[in-house]
């Protein structure tokens, strides 16, 4: 069963600036690992309520892109939920494995507008008690492309068990994702609600994050 948003995630290009650029907004850094046998730097900083997955690759690579590109949920059944959903027709990117970092296994499947979802079934458990100290409170929601906001819908609703709770959002856990029609990329902004007054910005790679 699938019972957790547990991140968005992406590849950085320059680690230290966007440690920065978060922890200006309070986020701190709950769980740093280096993958030897890819040469990537794993981090994992957590914003209020949410996590946020930094992949640092230490090889350059000009044809990589950067941003975030991904969200990940927490399953007890990989096998089994990875199954189903491709049985439903929703595109494989890479079948059940033991994840690069030796930390349980992963797969990764597209939803059907595109978006880069990821299965994940382990045991450790990055998240820790909401972290108040900066201007954020939550991390309100992870806007996602959504031209087909039914199939979305069916997709996040109907087959992850998310629960909707407004026309266009859907939580799991403390986390939720925000079905964009409009949205240029797979992984539009974050959603970031705050007590005080702040501009929309872009962090080091040119995800925009919104204050709601």
């Amino acid at each position: 069963m699938i019972y957790e948003l547990n991140h968005v995630g992406g590849r950085v290009q320059d680690l230290e600036a966007s440690l920065a650029f978060y922890g200006g907004l309070g986020a701190e850094v709950v769980d740093r690992l280096f993958m030897s046998g890819s040469r990537v730097n794993r981090v994992h900083i957590q914003l209020a309520t949410g996590l946020v997955e930094l992949l640092h690759h230490e090889e350059a690579d000009p044809r990589a892109t950067y941003g975030l590109n991904h969200v990940g949920f927490m399953t007890d059944d990989l096998d089994g939920d990875y199954g189903r959903l491709i049985a439903l027709g929703y595109g494989e990117i890479s079948s059940p494995r033991v994840a690069g970092s030796g930390q349980g296994r992963l797969a990764f499947l597209s939803d059907p507008n595109g978006v880069r979802v990821e299965l994940l079934q382990r045991s450790e458990e990055f998240r820790v008690a909401p972290i108040t100290s900066g201007p954020v409170q939550a991390l309100s929601y992870v806007g996602v492309a959504a031209p087909d906001v039914d199939a979305a819908a069916e997709f996040y609703g109907t087959h992850l068990g998310m629960q909707q709770v407004a026309d266009d959002t859907f939580r799991l856990g403390p986390d939720a994702v925000k079905l964009l029609p409009s949205a240029t990329t797979t992984i539009d902004h974050l959603g970031l609600t705050t007590d005080t007054q702040q501009s929309a910005a872009q962090d080091p790679d040119g995800n925009r994050v919104t204050f709601v």
